[in-house]
């Protein structure tokens, strides 16, 4: 009798990780096609668009869009042609202020003045800061406007700047791979000696 709860509980931790590594596996593979997609459409978007793709994406690192936009948030950028920009959208540009030149900044539109029907020069502010932007943003120089944030998106890319982390990501997956082959080694030996009696 003893046995046979033994068994029967053994067997209830065999199904249950067997489960887990299959919803695992199939969340990792849901998760490798969305990247794929995404890495296809961009990749295609690149070759006929040249340097300024449909879609980018950034980190920010500073809090100028707070509580908007956090440190540590990633955004995702979609390329806006013909000039439709707007007071109160939110911009990913290249800055031409001499203390951030070239850099990407992310702010809002607080006025719009246009030149001509595809260019417009745009004042913008960061949501926290104080004063607007010292130096106007030309339309060539905008890379898109921001569609969404992911929260602390920046925590991962910092957890996968260190080659090290890659190490756990493949032994992690690889250690429960071989616990939930060794279960069911073990289950199929414990059914042999039970039917050999």
């Amino acid at each position: 009798m003893a046995r046979n709860k033994k068994e029967t509980t053994f067997t209830k931790i065999a199904y249950m990780s067997h489960f887990v590594l299959r919803a695992f596996l199939i969340a990792l593979l849901c998760l490798l096609l969305g990247f794929g997609l995404i890495l296809f459409v961009y990749l295609g978007d690149l070759l006929i668009k040249g340097e300024n793709p449909l879609f980018s994406t950034y980190v920010i690192v500073s809090p100028s869009m707070v509580p908007t936009i956090r440190i540590n948030d990633g955004i995702i950028v979609k390329r806006v042609d013909n000039d439709k920009y707007s007071v109160g959208d939110i911009i990913t540009f290249s800055s031409k202020d001499s203390h951030y030149e070239g850099l990407a900044v992310t702010h809002r539109i607080v006025e719009k003045h246009n030149l001509s029907k595809k260019n417009s020069v745009y004042t913008t502010k960061g949501d926290n800061n104080t004063v607007i932007d010292p130096v106007s943003v030309k339309t060539d120089s905008i890379y898109g406007k921001v569609l969404f944030k992911v929260p602390n998106v920046g925590k991962v890319q910092d957890f996968f700047s260190h080659p090290a982390n890659y190490l756990y990501c493949l032994l992690i997956p690889a250690i429960i791979f071989m616990i939930y082959n060794m279960s069911r080694i073990l289950v199929v030996m414990k059914k042999k000696k039970k039917f050999s009696y």
